[in-house]
C-alpha cells in the first residue's frame, strides 16, 4: 500500500519532494550540488533582484497605454516578465542545490540539518535589515536619486524585487556558507 504524500502548505513543499532532495535521487542536479556552482548562482540571483528592481527606472520595460477614452493603463512589456520569470527559474534551482533545506518543516529534517537551517535563517534576517536600513538611508539622505518618484514610478519592481528578496535570502545564505551539503 503506498503512503500519501502529505503537503506542507505554509513552507510550500511535499514530503516527497523534500524526501528525494535530501536523499539526492535526482542525480541530474549534482552539478548544483557544489560550492562554486552555488555561490554562482547567488550572485546571479542578486543580479536578477537588481535587474527587477531596476524594472521601475526602465522606461522600456513598464509603458503607459492611452486608452481612446482617455484612460492611462500601466503594460508590462516581454522583457521584464522574461526577467521576472528568469529569477523565479533561479530561485528553483537555488532551492534545489540547498536540498530544500530552507524551506523544509523540522519533521522532515536531522538535528544538524534543522541547526544549519536556523542559522541560515538568523543571518538571512540580518542580512535583509541592513538592506533596509541601506534603502532608508539613501531614501533620506540621498533624495536627487528619486526612489519614489511621483510620476512614472509606482515602486511595483521594487515591491517584487523585495519579496523575491525576502523568500530567497534564507536559501542563498545557505548555498553560500555550506561547503558540502
Amino acid at each position: 500500500m503506498s503512503k500519501k504524500n502529505k503537503i506542507y502548505w505554509f513552507e510550500g513543499v511535499t514530503e516527497k519532494g523534500v524526501k528525494s532532495l535530501l536523499t539526492d535521487e535526482n542525480s541530474k542536479y549534482r552539478w548544483l550540488r557544489s560550492q562554486k556552482n552555488r555561490r554562482i548562482l547567488v550572485v546571479l540571483m542578486a543580479l536578477g533582484f537588481a535587474l527587477v528592481a531596476a524594472g521601475s527606472y526602465w522606461p522600456t520595460l513598464k509603458t503607459n497605454l492611452n486608452l481612446s477614452d482617455g484612460t492611462a493603463v500601466v503594460v508590462y512589456s516581454v522583457s521584464a516578465i522574461f526577467v521576472i520569470l528568469t529569477v523565479l527559474l533561479g530561485y528553483l534551482l537555488l532551492r534545489i542545490s540547498v536540498r530544500g533545506i530552507a524551506d523544509a518543516p523540522n519533521e522532515l529534517l536531522d538535528e544538524r540539518q534543522i541547526k544549519i537551517r536556523d542559522t541560515s535563517f538568523r543571518y538571512a534576517y540580518y542580512a535583509l535589515g541592513y538592506l533596509i536600513v541601506a534603502l532608508l538611508i539613501l531614501m533620506i539622505y540621498a533624495p536627487e536619486l528619486k526612489l519614489f518618484e511621483p510620476e512614472g514610478n509606482d515602486g511595483s519592481y521594487l515591491i517584487i524585487s523585495m519579496l523575491f528578496a525576502c523568500s530567497s535570502l534564507p536559501s542563498m545564505v545557505l548555498a553560500w556558507r555550506e561547503r558540502d551539503i
